[in-house]
């Protein structure tokens, strides 16, 4: 059927007549494809085919990646500092500090050239790494990034802050960089 496939399509697009009428015989081909294989899927061996296929992708798709025990029972900060470590968001080195206020966690980031959008991909991952921590005893995340401008002196460019409960109802797998200002309980970006 390929063949025929092949055949008709060369002497259509160089305008040559062949021997034989391929595009008929691609047709016939096609035609006894469809007929033989809607007999095949219909008999028992068949449903057969088909119902292992369906489990086998079933099982597939239904494979998911719970958390262990241990990134839940990590402390924030730890989780945290991990995830900074790790990121590929942030291009260029940078510093972590981690201030916490009674039950408020402040998590500074400062770096010399990294982009706005490197930084929100960075607060995404931020907020992945602590839904993945022992959270419970902060009422409220402070994520800061500064630009290093020399002198031992900082600009904020990027600043949010969410709430034990926001951080409760947010997926950060839905909740994507462009989504931050809608999702965060304040949100401050440097023109």
């Amino acid at each position: 059927m390929v063949i025929f496939f092949v055949m008709f399509a060369y002497f259509k697009v160089t305008g040559k007549h062949g021997k034989y009428p391929y595009g008929k015989y691609a047709l016939v081909s096609l035609i006894l494809l469809i007929v033989f294989g809607t007999l095949f899927f219909n008999s028992p061996k068949g449903k057969q085919v088909i119902k292992k296929g369906n489990a086998e992708q079933a099982e597939r798709t239904e494979k998911t990646v719970k958390p262990t025990a241990k990134q839940s029972t990590k402390s924030t900060q730890s989780s945290v500092k991990q995830t900074l470590d790790k990121t590929h968001a942030l291009l260029f080195n940078h510093q972590v500090k981690f201030t916490t206020n009674k039950s408020v966690l402040t998590i500074e980031v400062t770096d010399k050239r990294d982009t706005v959008g490197s930084f929100k991909l960075t607060t995404v991952e931020i907020l992945k790494a602590i839904k993945n921590s022992k959270y419970d005893q902060y009422q409220q995340f402070n994520i800061i990034f500064n630009r290093n401008v020399g002198n031992g002196k900082k600009r904020t460019i990027l600043k949010s802050m969410f709430t034990k409960k926001t951080l409760e109802k947010l997926d950060p797998e839905k909740a994507g960089p462009d989504q931050l200002k809608a999702n965060a309980d304040s949100y401050y970006e440097a023109k």
